[in-house]
């Protein structure tokens, strides 16, 4: 059945759309709730009118939305969460974790809006889309962090926070330098992500190694086919 949107319908459209949907869908849902009314021959010039509206309605929010878009943009949202030593979540972050810190940050959007894919399941840095207006969509970066501090991500690499900042102050304690702790510990993350580094650098070479050794056999017996001629 076609019918008329009075307003907008998640994964359907915005007021004033006609859209085509399933009998049952229709009457069943849309029709009663007051969403929509049936896309009749008279009814297609209250489409119009809808449409009109919604336009005007967009074209005087269309700049606030797009100053909105930009604070949205200018800052991460962080969110603590329980995990474990792989830096994996016990539970997991969904779109209702996005929308209550940012109403904690002054911004009431609706959770329809929030564009949020599934759910995070890991520590680590995400961008999610929210639609701030039907032309204007934010894309915020939400970290997600150990909210007892003892994990963090680090270029790729997942690290004990606390192990490293332990060692670095028992160096700092048994050497005779004025180098702060805070200094040894960056330094300290720093050769963790190195060593992470390397570590899949030496795995790549050890992947590739058979290929170049089976490549050397068949040059190498080639070559005794030659001196037998």
């Amino acid at each position: 059945m076609k019918v008329i949107l009075k307003d907008e319908v998640d994964n359907l459209g915005l007021a004033g759309d006609v859209v085509e949907v399933a009998d049952g869908y229709g009457r069943n849902f849309l029709l009663p709730r007051g969403l929509a009314i049936l896309a009749t021959k008279g009814a297609m010039k209250q489409a119009e009118a809808l449409t009109r509206s919604r336009k005007a309605k967009e074209s005087k929010t269309l700049g606030s939305a797009q100053a909105s878009r930009e604070v949205l943009e200018s800052r991460a949202l962080r969110i603590e969460a329980r995990v474990d030593e792989r830096g994996n979540l016990y539970g997991s972050v969904s779109a209702n974790d996005v929308q209550r810190v940012l109403r904690e940050r002054g911004h009431d959007i609706e959770r329809k809006r929030i564009e949020l894919r599934g759910t995070i399941k890991a520590i680590g840095s995400y961008e999610v889309p929210v639609r701030v207006h039907p032309q204007v969509t934010a894309n915020v970066t939400v970290e997600v962090v150990d909210a007892e501090g003892r994990i963090s991500l680090r270029d790729g690499a997942i690290i004990d926070a606390e192990a490293v900042e332990a060692a670095a102050a028992d160096v700092a304690a048994s050497t005779d330098t004025d180098t702060d702790v805070e200094v040894l510990t960056e330094q300290a993350l720093e050769a963790a992500a190195d060593f992470e580094q390397q570590q899949e650098q030496t795995e790549a070479e050890a992947e590739a190694a058979p290929d170049a050794t089976e490549g050397a056999a068949t040059v190498v017996e080639g070559g005794a086919d030659e001196d037998d001629v």
